[in-house]
């Protein structure tokens, strides 16, 4: 009997999905409130159970506390890798920003499409209509009802060159390119921000160093400790 209503409440707590936290909570208060009036409480089975559970919250509470045993101060550890690594890990390059409009070029329309940006981009320098609306309204890229032509931030590397070079010559007193193809498609492009080359201080990745030397320590540590039991173990029961 306790092993089915184990087995009910566990298939409860299992699919949150199905079963909301009022709803589980409520299905094991009921199983709860039949397992006492039917004694369930004094079962051997229950305090076998709970005796298990507690062994092995008590074992891994062990195995962290000496995880963290004499844990060093890795500072200057920290610094050292940082020095190394800067070059590749914490120097950024420049970052840039924009929105694009961009038109699929049908074969032998590309002058009609170039034409048609042209024309867009003159009504937004006007102020006739804000870049926003102009690619709501008229880009074909296939992502648009997601980034409503945000590229987000990207760098060389991460978008064809014309495109990228272009974004680059983009600022807040030039915040309109001129119309460009790339393969089948023409582009135009609205600034939104860039952010310069700059290097990450070790102020601000010294955290992430120390968790990450901190974690190699304590995996060192169990890998030993449990090496050790493993061999206290055989040493006490020695293969026949």
């Amino acid at each position: 009997m306790l092993r089915n209503l184990t087995f009910a409440l566990l298939c409860a707590c299992a699919f949150p999905a199905v079963a909301a936290p009022a709803e589980t909570a409520f299905i094991r208060d009921a199983l709860v409130k039949q397992g006492l009036d039917k004694g369930l409480d004094k079962s051997p089975e229950l305090e076998k159970r709970v005796t298990e559970f507690r062994n092995e919250q008590l074992a891994r509470l062990a195995l962290d506390a000496a995880r963290d045993e004499g844990m060093p101060d890795f500072s200057a550890r920290a610094e050292e890798l940082y020095q190394a690594r800067m070059a590749q890990q914490y120097q950024l390059p420049l970052r840039l920003r924009v929105r694009a409009l961009e038109l699929t070029i049908p074969d032998g329309k590309e002058t009609e499409i170039r034409a048609k940006l042209a024309s867009l981009r003159a009504d937004i320098a006007a102020g006739k209509t804000e870049f926003k609306a102009a690619v709501l309204a008229n880009s074909t890229a296939a992502d648009l009802k997601l980034t409503e032509g945000d590229s987000q931030w990207f760098q060389q590397g991460q978008k064809p060159d014309v495109f990228f070079e272009t974004a680059a010559q983009l600022s807040v007193d030039k915040p309109l390119s001129e119309v460009f193809i790339h393969q089948k498609t023409a582009y135009l492009l609205a600034f939104i921000d860039k952010k310069a080359p700059e290097t990450r201080t070790f102020a601000e990745v010294k955290p992430e160093i120390i968790a990450e030397l901190q974690q190699e320590y304590r995996e060192d540590r169990e890998k030993t400790l449990i090496e050790a039991l493993k061999a206290e173990f055989l040493t006490q029961n020695p293969v026949k």
